[in-house]
């Protein structure tokens, strides 16, 4: 499996059989700091809790898409994203 991140550009998952891309979502960026071992971790988790990787990479987008509109690297998730992995 590779994984591309291209920051604005959205991003790629490449499995065998499979290609996903996801759109960069638009925030309001506050700090970036933390962003990309958000994107790192949500998506392995999931993967290792046996989501798909469409949904995978979608919830990893989706938490470093909130780690953004934060200050520091460790801002607080919402439940609802929290709740997706389980």
């Amino acid at each position: 499996m590779l994984v591309l991140t291209c920051g604005v550009n959205g991003s790629y998952v490449f499995a065998p059989g499979e290609k996903s891309f996801q759109p960069t979502p638009h925030v309001d960026v506050v700090d970036t700091v933390g962003a990309g071992d958000s994107f790192t971790g949500s998506f392995a988790a999931a993967i290792l809790s046996g989501m798909p990787i469409t949904e995978a990479h979608r919830l990893a987008v989706e938490v470093s898409a909130c780690v953004c509109t934060q200050e520091g690297a460790m801002p607080q998730l919402p439940q609802e994203l929290l709740d997706k992995v389980k």
